[in-house]
């Protein structure tokens, strides 16, 4: 699939992972005509975010560009590494960052500096924040990758137990997702979703 012209890869050297982040950007509509930067850069205590990107189109909602990094961190990288999961895996994981973008895009740029307030200081802020990325990736159709990525993760038997413990307590669980998925496919819709 041709990337769009919106989409600019920094540091990413596969072209699988290009590939896989392009196919599910486009599946978001709304992001369509926005800039969407995919690199890879050292991160220390995540392997995957989505942010806005801070320049002056970040006070202009409607030309705001947007970013999703994924870790080259060594103490990373040795337990997860992105460009060697499984496409549903990583695709799940992208989905969910697009997820957040999408949520972003109608704050005004002081909503955006309150939403980054509140995620990293109230534990349960990030937790709908997280909840919310993963309504957003079920509602564009990537319910079974947002689980596979969710179980492939609990599942990893060489991730740190403190990265586990996180992924437990911040993001919806297996069974949550799965109930949540069924509500989608049987209303054909999303079914309400906790609003920050």
């Amino acid at each position: 699939m041709p990337h769009p012209s919106q989409l600019i890869f920094q540091n990413v050297q596969s072209e699988h992972l290009k590939a896989w982040f392009a196919d599910t950007l486009a599946a978001y509509p709304e992001l369509r005509d926005r800039p969407v930067y995919l690199r890879r850069l050292p991160m220390r205590y995540s392997t995957m975010r989505a942010q806005p990107v801070i320049n002056w189109a970040f006070f202009r909602r409607a030309r705001r560009h947007y970013r999703v990094d994924f870790s080259s961190h060594l103490d990373v990288t040795e337990h997860v590494r992105v460009r060697e999961l499984p496409r549903e895996v990583v695709v799940g994981w992208f989905a969910h960052e697009l997820g957040h973008i999408v949520d972003y895009l109608d704050r005004p740029w002081r909503g955006m500096i309150a939403f980054g307030l509140g995620y990293a200081l109230w534990s349960r802020y990030m937790r709908r924040a997280e909840q919310r990325a993963d309504s957003i990736a079920v509602d564009h159709g990537f319910g079974s990758e947002v689980l596979a990525t969710k179980k492939y993760l609990l599942g990893h038997a060489t991730l740190p137990r403190h990265y586990k413990k996180r992924l437990k307590k911040y993001y919806l669980s297996a069974d949550e997702l799965e109930a949540l998925i069924n509500a989608y496919e049987e209303r054909g819709e999303m079914p309400d979703i906790v609003e920050i």
